[in-house]
């Protein structure tokens, strides 16, 4: 993989995701979504090929694996793990995608617009929102197909936005 952003900005994009969404700065409409754009992709920077992700998907992989091999000799077992994941992250991205559309929104695309990741205290994080990101940045490379394109799409897309975001602020490029 080609990084786009260094070691710091990784870091200090990682770090104002979780100050951000930590200390609730800015409305509750928008922390949530401005978290989440500041850490998919600095997780996807910082860790993609990394062994946590290798050890996430292996994980996922045996996992998806015993349920499969569970089946017997069903039709079912020869689903491909690989397709499973990627389907999953998918579906990931969907839930993700409803939960930072605008709520006003909801009058052209229904209740799928009004998702929304719960929200969390002053000083707590958002863990559900965390639990969304990191897959996502970690395993957004594995869908296939126009699904795979697309997210790798939205990935690349909000990674060209946050890149100059730590030399802007702190001057570290």
């Amino acid at each position: 993989m080609a990084h786009t952003m260094s070691p710091t900005g990784v870091v200090i994009v990682l770090l104002l995701a979780v100050i951000v969404d930590y200390m609730s700065i800015g409305p509750n409409s928008l922390r949530d979504r401005i978290a989440f754009v500041l850490a998919v992709p600095a997780v996807r920077e910082g860790f993609d090929g990394s062994p946590l992700d290798q050890a996430t998907v292996g994980a996922l992989r045996d996992v998806i694996g015993a349920l499969l091999d569970s089946t017997g000799d069903a039709y079912i077992a020869g689903a491909s793990i690989n397709a499973v994941i990627g389907f999953l992250i998918a579906l990931l991205w969907i839930f993700a995608l409803g939960c930072l559309l605008p709520v006003k929104s909801s009058k052209k695309l229904g209740r799928f617009a009004t998702l929304s990741f719960p929200q969390s205290p002053l000083y707590r994080l958002n863990l559900r929102m965390w639990l969304v990101a990191i897959p996502l940045g970690l395993m957004s490379d594995l869908p296939e197909g126009l699904i795979g394109d697309f997210t790798r799409t939205l990935l690349d897309v909000t990674t060209k936005l946050i890149v100059p975001l730590p030399a802007l602020l702190f001057g570290a490029a």
